[in-house]
């Protein structure tokens, strides 16, 4: 190579085994002992639910403010937010507060998580003077349509006695009436980063997809998709708004929905927030890269629609940079993915989920060393 090797690092997260800022960290440490005059420009990405924060502020456009806030059954757990001064913008990722990483397995149950700790975080950021939220929606443990965020922002939610309803996916259905919704969150820029397009309800919505992993189950689908149900139907009786079909409105248990009916969020693909926020596209064209590595957990067959290491490979196949998409699990052929030079699953034989996770470090430190022998 005529140049000192040059590579852009921009993996999403290996979910619950790596995140995107330590896998920059080790394929840094790989590249730099193989090639020591490498040029390796780091910038780790989020969808728009784990490591969405921590990408504004390795990159330098946020400082990150900690805080402690609810989980989704109530319990103290510390979690953080970016604060960008200048624009007087947060960045809030919800599962931080609501996630399923901050609850066990055996007591994941929809009827009763809530995400009252997010409204908690963006009190907070309102405290601070933001003008504008921006919400990373994803990996939540909840199917509460965001209520219980909304109450914890002040906009009561009343039973048919004019009584406020409890929290939780179960309450939904108990709510008749939206009482006055503060005027000055109606004055704040929402922005929901989120990149699935399911509706609230029905085959595709929240409950039916997402539901499965935060526990629900044949014997509490009904009550929580008949919550959602009345939960649009009281929103479109407040504002007007039918929000049940919107495209995006089932993220996050129905989070979506709640902000979109009652606040008037916008939603946006969370790579297309950072790509702009990042100047990513203005990175690629500057830079000769010789190579972009991206990666995340898992690739398939569901990685052409909208996955962010898909965007990235087709940024670097519009200005002419090779991209090598890295995985833990790969089930799909390079074939599929032409946009990628090449794909690498870096799991050596056959072991367990459990194993994969224990030792993703290393499994991605000697795939990456090979690669990059190979490469350069």
């Amino acid at each position: 190579m005529p140049h000192p090797f040059r590579v852009l690092l921009a993996p999403d997260s290996f979910k619950g085994s790596l995140s995107a800022i330590q896998f920059c960290e080790i394929a840094t440490q790989v590249i730099q002992s193989i090639q020591p005059n490498a040029t390796v420009i780091s910038r780790p990405m989020s969808d728009g639910g784990e490591g969405f924060v921590d990408s504004f502020v390795f990159a330098g456009l946020a400082e990150k403010q900690t805080l402690w806030t609810a989980n989704a059954l109530g319990r103290k757990t510390k979690a953080a937010f970016a604060w960008q001064a200048d624009t007087q913008t947060a960045i809030i990722e919800m599962a931080q507060a609501s996630g399923l990483p901050q609850i066990r397995q055996e007591e994941r149950n929809p009827l009763q998580t809530h995400t009252y700790g997010t409204g908690q975080m963006i009190q907070a950021a309102l405290d601070l003077g933001a003008k504008k939220i921006i919400l990373g929606l994803g990996g939540s443990a909840t199917n509460d349509g965001g209520a219980a965020a909304l109450q914890a922002l002040g906009i009561p939610l009343l039973n048919s006695k004019g009584k406020p309803v409890g929290l939780g996916g179960q309450a939904l259905a108990q709510i008749r009436e939206i009482g006055e919704i503060p005027k000055h969150l109606l004055e704040i820029e929402w922005q929901l980063a989120c990149d699935v397009t399911n509706p609230l309800l029905g085959d595709l919505g929240a409950t039916r997809v997402f539901g499965p992993q935060k526990g629900v189950t044949e014997h509490n689908f009904a009550t929580l998709e008949k919550g959602l149900a009345n939960w649009a139907a009281c929103i479109e009786t407040k504002t007007g708004k039918q929000i049940k079909d919107v495209p995006g409105s089932g993220a996050a248990g129905g989070m979506a929905a709640g902000f979109i009916g009652l606040l008037n969020a916008q939603v946006t693909p969370g790579f297309d927030i950072l790509n702009e926020q990042l100047k990513l596209e203005s990175l690629i064209s500057a830079e000769p890269f010789d190579y972009i590595l991206t990666g995340e957990g898992r690739m398939d067959e569901q990685t052409r629609f909208g996955k962010l290491p898909m965007r990235i490979a087709e940024l670097g196949l519009k200005h002419g940079i090779p991209t090598i998409g890295i995985c833990g699990s790969l089930s799909c052929s390079p074939e599929e993915l032409p946009e990628f030079k090449a794909l690498f699953s870096i799991m050596n034989q056959p072991m367990s989920e459990m194993e994969a996770f224990q030792n993703t470090p290393v499994l991605l430190k000697d795939t990456l060393s090979s690669l990059i022998r190979l490469l350069v």
